[in-house]
């Protein structure tokens, strides 16, 4: 089949993007509501950017056109989140965290996930592996569309003991381990599955 993008509509688009750009990572972010609860959402249109400065993007749109996601407000007032790689134990906490909830419902209390310290301002979710604390860097309006780049900037870096393994002065962080939950199409999900490891040539 060959499908021309300019006589798709916006919603077709997005199904055949979302069902052919995959696994897509998940960027699990937490932000702090106006009233200091915290808003969890899952995002999948999500990157790593650069290593220099360290940047992480996800593209965030509205709910419509006149209001914004609760994690875009939260991040242009606040500043700053918390981005969890969530593990496939986590896929229903993930995906009920997805709800449309009105603004300052917490997703956290709603899921009943643990909180630990880690950030200065903002926790992390005891249960996820990989945390990132963030500051916000940049914000890229889409001409055109409801979408907008946000450019996350790296703070610090939580990685659960057990995936960390050292050789030499290399660190690798063990992705079977880490059992990276990925999003695919519609209502799907995946996990890691096989691997394989082959030398780059010189």
């Amino acid at each position: 089949m060959h499908y021309p993008f300019d006589q798709l509509s916006g919603t077709e688009r997005y199904h055949l993007i979302t069902q052919t750009v995959i696994p897509r990572p998940i960027a699990w972010i937490m932000t702090k509501n106006e009233d200091s609860s915290f808003n969890l959402a899952p995002f999948s249109y999500f990157t790593s950017l650069s290593s220099d400065p360290a940047l992480l993007v996800v593209s965030i749109g509205n709910k419509n056109p006149e209001t914004l996601k609760d994690t875009k407000r939260n991040l242009l007032r606040e500043k700053e989140c918390v981005l969890h790689i969530p593990s496939g134990e986590l896929v229903n906490q993930v995906n009920d965290s997805a709800a449309n909830l009105i603004y300052g419902e917490s997703e956290v209390s709603k899921t009943g996930l643990e909180l630990t310290e880690f950030a200065p301002n903002l926790p992390r979710i005891k249960a996820a592996k990989v945390a990132f604390h963030c500051r916000l860097f940049d914000v890229h309006s889409l001409a055109g569309t409801h979408f907008e780049a946000v450019y996350l900037e790296i703070q610090n870096l939580h990685v659960e003991d057990e995936l960390i393994q050292q050789k030499g002065d290399r660190t690798y962080v063990n992705s079977q381990s880490l059992n990276p939950l990925a999003r695919l199409g519609g209502n799907d999900y995946a996990l890691l599955g096989e691997t394989m490891t082959i030398k780059r040539p010189d």
